[in-house]
């Protein structure tokens, strides 16, 4: 018993530290004179599945597409012509990592399409009231969700709609927690430049253990190279913030090889101090850095007859580390 105790108040320290943007796998836990942390599953805020939406600082609810667009916005799947799989491993902080893996499918005018996410993290550091080393091989954290959406496209794809039925699940060595939620999602597109787009994320859960995520943003592509992103994300645990990112494209008709996308993002979050001990934030010059992201896509129409794209993001978190994410996807 003592143990769990300390476990929870060590968890819990670290969902103070980590704060909303740096959703850590214990949420579970309630604050007592703030409101973050006061929900559960807060690993749903994770752009798992897009290292593209991750690059850009988080943000992609009026641009996501496919299997991307499930964690953002499951409007954006109406874009898919192609059945696709994707598969995208992510890498978070203090060593929480997951897979997930989508599948799409268009069916007529519709596009129906899977996922499914798991995280987890093993040989917790469990210490006592002094601070001394505990037994911890017994201390695993097992989250997951799966999902089903299905989306339509209107008036010449101009509006698209959507909606995810999704089971979430949270095991967090103390408590075990299962719900069925729900995402809804739309997208609007005012010409061949500017889309906006709004999405409601994890909504009928019970109350306090999924946190419910609302975005809305824009996307502006000035040209067929340069897109600027700005979106409002709010979380039933804590206020809204803006974001932004901007993504930088050489079509494939100029390589001939592929469709290379640089991408930059920030977000605005808390100073998480200096890191002292990972070599690529110190290579990068990034040791102090927070808030900010970066990651490079290839898509390819014509790989061996399949549509072919590699995505792959770095985020930098101060003396928290960083979280990177690499994806790959095939239409068919």
């Amino acid at each position: 018993m003592k143990k769990r105790k300390n476990f929870r108040k060590r968890v819990l320290g670290l969902v103070f530290l980590a704060s909303a943007f740096i959703p850590l796998p214990s949420a579970s836990l309630h604050a007592t004179d703030t409101k973050i942390g006061t929900e559960g599953a807060v690993f749903m805020k994770i752009p798992t599945g897009s290292p593209r939406a991750q690059a850009l600082g988080n943000n992609g609810v009026s641009l996501m597409e496919g299997g991307e667009a499930m964690g953002i916005n499951p409007a954006g799947i109406a874009s898919a012509q192609m059945r696709e799989v994707s598969f995208s491993h992510l890498s978070w902080i203090q060593e929480y990592s997951g897979q997930y893996m989508s599948y799409v499918h268009p069916i007529g005018q519709s596009v129906v399409a899977v996922n499914y996410a798991y995280f987890g993290l093993k040989g917790f550091d469990v210490r006592d009231s002094e601070g001394k080393p505990q037994y911890g091989a017994d201390v695993k954290v097992r989250n997951s969700y799966a999902s089903f959406s299905i989306a339509k496209g209107f008036f010449l794809e101009r509006f698209l709609i959507g909606v995810s039925a999704k089971e979430v699940m949270e095991d967090n060595y103390t408590k075990e927690y299962k719900n069925l939620v729900f995402d809804f999602g739309a997208v609007l597109r005012l010409g061949r430049k500017l889309s906006l787009g709004w999405s409601g994320a994890n909504m009928s859960g019970k109350k306090h253990q999924v946190v419910k995520v609302n975005r809305l943003g824009g996307a502006y592509a000035f040209n067929p190279f340069v897109t600027l992103l700005l979106e409002q994300k709010t979380y039933s645990d804590r206020g809204g913030k803006l974001a932004g990112g901007i993504e930088l494209t050489l079509p494939e008709e100029l390589l001939q090889v592929g469709r290379v996308s640089l991408r930059a993002g920030y977000a605005p979050g808390d100073n998480y101090g200096k890191n002292m001990t990972d070599k690529t934030l110190d290579s990068l010059g990034m040791n102090e850095s927070s808030g900010i992201s970066f990651g490079v896509g290839l898509y390819s129409a014509q790989a061996l007859g399949y549509g072919m794209g590699f995505d792959y993001t770095l985020a930098p978190y101060g003396a928290l580390g960083k979280a990177s994410q690499l994806a790959v996807r095939v239409q068919f």
